[in-house]
């Protein structure tokens, strides 16, 4: 079996993370790691310049926030980085990309919150703060501009795990990116997109997984996927993906999910897909939210995971 079969990867606890919606008890003050830059020069790929400076929003945090925080960012133009390290690390590294439009960035509800839920689960978490997009994009290539400069963010957030595999104590492929909307969307476009100049890389950006949440789908899915598994790419095949999404979800459709699931399955692609029935976009973690996103718990509760992706996987809760 290769690890795809039998790893408990973050798409298995996001399972049971979004099912039962328990992250136990609130912490009362959290450190988090800090930022790091992430580029150690100018980014080779469409520097852009935003007129105003970096701006952060506090806003109430949700009762069982981990990070008792709900930080919103908006006008990056010099992207950063923090390391959430485990104890014990399993070997597995997620660049983790919060939601926002591409305008904002939501760093700690979607972002600082899994990771430190997954670093009790001795996965090594990368919380990506990418640059932002400008206000009014103007010309029409303008968004395709934009794209390339996010998407060699997400690329790089993927090889400063994986340039740090040895110090961090994972395995390089092992490696995979996760997000919430537009970070869904980022974490799409970094796993189908043909990398830039991939000769003159050190290591790859590529995941070897990706995982999904609410995600934004990109325009013309099916060209890229279609390209990707094709016999005369040169790159790597489609990783495997998992994705969550809501029933009644009317900024990411939930039929947008399927129509790509369908895709992937259709080229051989290791895909999973779990729609939940009620709850709307953004329910980030589903602590305290939602509907049959949050379950009452009152006894263990375990959830069974068994596709040949995952192998066979228990993750319990105890409440």
């Amino acid at each position: 079996m290769t690890w795809r079969q039998n790893i408990s990867t973050p798409s298995v606890l996001l399972v049971g993370l979004a099912a039962t919606g328990l992250l136990g008890e609130p912490l009362s003050s959290v450190e988090l790691p800090p930022e790091l830059p992430l580029w150690e020069s100018e980014s080779p790929e469409h520097p852009i310049q935003l007129e105003a400076e970096e701006e952060v929003r506090s806003l109430t945090a949700e009762p069982h926030s981990l990070t008792r925080q709900n930080r919103v960012f908006s006008t990056v133009s010099s992207p950063t980085y923090s390391i959430h390290r485990p104890e014990e690390p399993n070997g597995v590294g997620l660049v983790i990309c919060p939601g926002g439009g591409f305008r904002d960035i939501w760093i700690d509800r979607e972002g600082h919150d899994l990771a430190i839920w997954l670093k009790g689960h001795g996965i090594t978490s990368l919380v990506l703060k990418h640059r932002t997009r400008p206000e009014d994009l103007g010309a029409a290539h303008a968004w395709r501009d934009y794209q390339r400069v996010v998407r060699a963010d997400g690329w790089e957030a993927i090889r400063v795990l994986r340039r740090g595999a040895k110090d961090l104590g994972l395995e390089s492929a092992k490696i995979g990116i996760c997000g919430f909307s537009a970070g869904g969307h980022l974490a799409i476009s970094c796993a189908l997109y043909p990398q830039t100049k991939p000769a003159e890389l050190d290591v790859s950006g590529l995941p070897d997984f990706a995982g999904l949440i609410y995600p934004g789908i990109p325009e013309g899915i099916d060209k890229l996927i279609e390209a990707r598994a094709s016999p005369a790419s040169s790159s790597p095949g489609i990783c495997p993906m998992f994705m969550i999404n809501a029933r009644v979800d009317r900024l990411t459709p939930v039929d947008k999910c399927l129509e790509f699931y369908t895709r992937l399955l259709q080229v051989g692609v290791h895909a999973e897909l779990h729609v939940f029935a009620k709850g709307s976009h953004g329910f980030d973690l589903g602590t305290g939210r939602g509907e049959s996103l949050a379950l009452p718990i009152d006894k263990d509760c375990c959830i069974r995971v068994d596709t040949p992706l995952f192998g066979c996987v228990e993750v319990k809760f105890t409440a």
